[in-house]
Order: structure tokens, then sequence, then C-alpha cells
């Protein structure tokens, strides 16, 4: 009979090849990835624009919400197509179209059987380079995002996690989520985003991964065709994010009267997308809460019975980045979880993990890794991934190997160089007649009534 409260051997993989691909420039200056793949008669085309809500920051009287919503109403108009006409075409080609918005870039992705690449190409390009941004396409955007953002403040925890960001990048292009706050959306008008689009969607912004089956000769010639007359102006937002921790040994609480558990959410400072050290904090990250067998929910879940579940992350960002602990805890018993935490915290730093742990992490990392290469689509977000943070030609297929050769030892030194309990601030959504006396030991503490 099967032991199921033993997790099966698993031997060690060795690398994963990432998919052959070249790099070549258009005239305009834009980049280009190409990796071509017929084993499917499928093309993806995604485009990457590499301004996101970080710039936000930079637009005038900082419009939280501008790159998003800029982004948004790309396939909602341009000179030659209104958003039903754009909608049409992608459905009639059979294709899938995507986007995504977040603090360091923009995301289009179109995919299709591969007889329709030059479609999508047309499609793509128009959307980038002559989006006209109706004014009812955006009311009804902004709407939509508001409305959700409204709902939301009925969720412990996501009033626990902005009140986190909000404080820890207080002052700092990342203070804000990438859909702005519902005052800042409010203010957002059709010429905020000409004036993003047209400041920020330039050759040196655009990057091109095209993925599957095409003819590279007959790719390239469209794209010099249809990029040919991008902006060339360039431009570079810096600021100077100071390694300090806004917040440090705060306790903030939010009262949610009608919540019948604590909506828990710790956190410090972490590290840039880019860090040298990024695969072993991940390492680090699935031991101590990236992972349902993980050391704090193992002891909140499984040991104490605190919750169904709590877990770590560091969230490295191409600028800075921050380390956090969520969980949603029994109320009464929320001091006890927070003395739980910071013993693991600590616990981690102090002592070697076992040799189990390290080869139940390893195998953990090399049986997901492979999955994040079966299609066009994600073998696109992976190139786009090491063009936006610049990593090395060769970093996917090395990442494995690194991965299966981290001893011991790398863990514990990762773990003193990038988890600091005397750190912490401590967000808490609940009952505060409940919580104040449990939390005040952690910190000094500070109500908060109202959030952004």
């Amino acid at each position: 009979m099967i032991d199921r409260t033993k997790i099966p051997a698993v031997k060690p993989s060795g690398d994963i090849h990432f998919p052959e691909f070249t790099i070549t420039n258009l005239l305009s200056g834009i980049k280009v990835y190409l990796v071509n793949d017929n084993r499917y008669p499928v093309t993806t085309v995604r485009i990457m624009i590499k301004a996101g809500s970080y710039n936000d920051y930079f637009t005038d009287e900082y419009k939280a919400g501008t790159a998003t919503l800029t982004g948004e109403l790309l396939s909602k108009g341009t000179k030659h197509s209104n958003a039903l006409q754009i909608a049409e075409n992608i459905d009639v080609t059979g294709s899938l179209f995507a986007s995504g918005f977040g603090y360091d870039g923009t995301f289009l992705t179109l995919t299709s059987y591969k007889d329709n690449s030059i479609t999508l190409l047309n499609l793509i390009s128009d959307m980038i380079l002559n989006s006209t941004f109706p004014d009812d396409e955006l009311n009804s955007k902004k709407e939509q995002i508001i409305n959700s953002l409204i709902s939301m403040q009925d969720e412990g925890s996501y009033l626990a996690e902005r009140i986190f960001k909000y404080n820890h990048y207080k002052d700092t292009p990342y203070q804000y989520d990438p859909d702005g706050y519902i005052e800042s959306l409010k203010q957002i008008t059709v010429k905020d985003l000409k004036k993003f689009s047209e400041k920020y969607y330039n050759s040196e912004n655009i990057i091109i991964a095209i993925v599957g089956d095409f003819d590279e000769g007959n790719i390239l010639r469209t794209l010099e065709q249809k990029f040919s007359n991008v902006s060339k102006d360039s431009h570079v937002d810096y600021f100077d994010f100071k390694d300090t921790d806004n917040g440090k040994g705060v306790v903030y609480l939010k009262e949610k009267k009608d919540a019948s558990q604590t909506s828990l959410f710790l956190g410090h400072s972490g590290i840039k997308r880019n860090n040298d050290d990024y695969i072993y904090v991940t390492f680090l990250n699935n031991l101590l809460g990236g992972s349902f067998v993980s050391r704090i929910n193992k002891n909140l879940r499984e040991k104490n019975g605190l919750t169904y579940g709590a877990r770590t992350s560091f969230n490295a960002k191409m600028h800075s980045g921050d380390f956090t602990i969520e969980t949603e805890i029994n109320t009464e018993k929320t001091g006890f979880a927070i003395e739980e935490i910071l013993k693991e915290l600590n616990d981690i730093r102090e002592n070697f993990v076992s040799d189990e742990e390290m080869e139940n992490t390893k195998n953990y990392i090399s049986g997901n890794y492979p999955l994040q290469l079966e299609t066009s689509n994600a073998v696109s977000g992976k190139l786009m991934t090491m063009e936006l943070y610049g990593f090395e030609k060769d970093y996917f297929d090395t990442y494995l190997s690194k991965v299966n050769n981290i001893t011991k030892e790398k863990v514990k030194e990762t773990a003193l160089n990038y988890l600091h309990p005397d750190k912490l601030k401590f967000v808490a959504v609940g009952d505060i007649n409940k919580l104040e006396k449990q939390c005040r030991k952690f910190g000094n503490v500070e109500i908060i009534n109202k959030i952004k």
C-alpha cells in the first residue's frame, strides 16, 4: 500500500533547454525576438511597452491608473476601426486576445492559426500606433474599474494589502496599484492617455516577440512596414528608492465590523527582480511559505489550526520590491499567529533546513518549471521577462542547474540577508476591539480610517 503521508521520491531533473531564439532590430530601432516552432500551426504575437504604473508617478499631478487605462483603450478604437470592428476582426480569425498592465510594463498578446500571422500584426500594430482613445470608451472603462475597486472594499485581504503597499511605498512610484484609486481615476482624461502614449510608446520601449509557426521573411517585412514611423523619442524616468522601510515596527489596524476573522498582512523591503540572488530568494520562499507544504503554512494550518492557508512572497519589481506574509486568522488568535510567524522567520535564519526539505523544494521547482514553457504564449512571456529585467540570454537554460546546486548553507545565508523580523510592519483588518490589545506588543498601533 502507498504511504500517502510521504512525498514520492523524484530524481532532480537536468536543465530544460529554452527554445532557440534570434534577436533582430527593425530600422526604427524596435527590438524583435523570433522563436520559430512549427510543431503546431499556431503563432503568438506579443508586444510589450516598457511603461507601467511606475511611470504614472511622472505624469501631471500623478494620476495613478493612467498607464492601465491607456493600455485598456488600445483595443477600443483606432483611426481605422472602432471597438466593435476590432472585436469582430479578432473573432473572425479565431484569435485569442489578452492584455496585461503592471507596475513596470504593458502587454498585448494575440494568438491565432499560423495563416493569420500577418493579420495579427496588422491588428496589434494598429492598436499601438493609431489608438484614438474614445471618450465614451474611457468613461465606460473608468466606471468598470471604479466599481471593481468599490466592491473590493468589502474584502479584508484587499484592504490589508492596500494598507501595506500604501505605507511601504509611500511617496514613491509604487505607492498605488496599477488600477489606481477612485479619486485619481475620475480625473484621468483622453488628453492624459494621448500624452502618455506619445511619451512612452516609442521605439525604445516597444519590444516584440513572435513565437510559433511563421515565415520569418514575411514577418520582418510586415513589421518594418507597420512600425516604420514609430516615435524614436525616449524618456527615462528615474526615482531613487532609498533603502528604508517606511512604517517599520508599526501595527496598522483597520476596522471591519462584519469580519468573522482577521486579515493579516506582514512585510518589509525585498529585492529588485534583476538581483543576482533572486533564484536563491525564490528557493527560500518556497521553503518558508511559497507552497502548501511550506513551514509557515504547516505551522498555522496543520499544527495550530489557525487558518485554511498562509503564504509568503517576494514581490520583485524593476526598481524595488517587498517581502510579505498573508493569511486569514481566527481573530482571538491573531497575536499568537504573529508570534508563530516570527518564530518561523527566526528559525530559518538561525538554523539549517533539513535534507528532506531541500530535496522536496528542488523537486517542486524542477517539476513546475517545464510547465511554464508549454505554450507559445508562455515562451513569449519569458522572453519579455528576460528583456524587461535585462537577463543574460542563457538565464532560462541554466535556471534548473542553479536551483539544484543550492545548498543548505546558501539557504541560511539568503535568509540572513533578506528576512528581517525586526523590520516588519503589521497590518490587521477586523474587529479592532479584539485586535488592539493582542497586537500592541508588536509595535506602535496606528488606526487606519480611510485608504486610497
